[in-house]
């Protein structure tokens, strides 16, 4: 993964002029070095400070427009700076959504791993047809409402960095849950890939329900199979033509005895979102 998304990011910057703006507003051409570093927010704080302009990639689609800071203490609020920037942002997002998003910001001759949502909100000083700012997070930075990182913004870094499947690799069957409830809630079938069995990796069949809120509840070993975990999880679970239902699920986690990776069966969920 992290092979392919350098080579991807070489090809974007060897055929864009992409530039950047520091402080002083002199521009600088990026060097190709190809690295995507994963910092901490206090340091890329002092990379992408309020009106600097910067360059974000979308990780999935491949897709670059520009973006100025105009604000944000724990994370960056941010703006497309044109129009035609904000045209390339709705063409990733397709509606705007509070979806997170894995991202590469591309400031002061550096790759930074990064995560960004895509809902217009609060206030917005550019004309660029953006009706307000989204936010964008780095390595421990926290969304306005709480002083911890936002789990679905942290597995979306990690995932620009190339970390992600040495990540999951080292979860519990019991967090591995948790990172699946994030791969659905944000449509992301890269993360389902490697969480879920091959067979089950269809978002499609799941785009009718969102998971508004989960927790296992019971996760033991199975007495008949020492690589498989049941996980009993209670969800509250959104249903486009029904609203919510509360209900507990069994999500078991088989252990690949080769890579030692827990994967989720899902049939439970499936079934859920087959009755919407």
């Amino acid at each position: 993964m992290k092979k392919l998304a350098t080579a991807l990011f070489m090809l974007l910057l060897l055929t864009l002029p992409v530039q950047v703006s520091s402080q002083n507003s002199v521009n600088q051409v990026l060097p190709l070095d190809g690295e995507v570093k994963l910092l901490k927010w206090e340091k890329a704080d002092e990379i992408v400070p309020r009106k600097s302009i910067f360059t974000i990639v979308d990780v999935e689609s491949g897709k670059s427009f520009q973006v100025q800071r105009r604000a944000g203490s724990r994370h960056a609020d941010i703006q497309p700076l044109t129009n035609k920037d904000t045209e390339v942002m709705k063409e990733i997002y397709t509606k705007w959504s509070w979806k997170r998003r894995a991202a590469i910001v591309i400031a002061d001759g550096q790759m930074i791993a990064a995560s960004m949502n895509g809902m217009p909100h609060g206030a917005g000083a550019l004309d660029n047809g953006f009706n307000g700012h989204f936010c964008l997070h780095f390595l421990n930075s926290t969304t306005h409402g709480s002083s911890s990182p936002d789990p679905a913004h942290k597995l979306m870094i990690l995932k620009a960095a190339g970390k992600i499947e040495e990540h999951l690799s080292k979860q519990s069957p019991s967090e591995i849950v948790d990172s699946l409830m994030i791969a659905i809630n944000n449509s992301d079938t890269t993360l389902l890939r490697q969480i879920v069995p091959y067979e089950q990796v269809n978002l499609k069949s799941l785009s009718g329900i969102h998971v508004t809120n989960w927790k296992v509840i019971k996760s033991e070993r199975s007495k008949n199979n020492l690589f498989l975990h049941e996980n009993e999880t209670k969800v509250e679970v959104y249903i486009k033509e029904s609203g919510t239902i509360t209900t507990v699920i069994t999500l078991p986690a088989k252990r690949d005895p080769l890579s030692s990776r827990w994967r989720v069966d899902i049939s439970s969920l499936l079934q859920i979102a087959n009755q919407s």
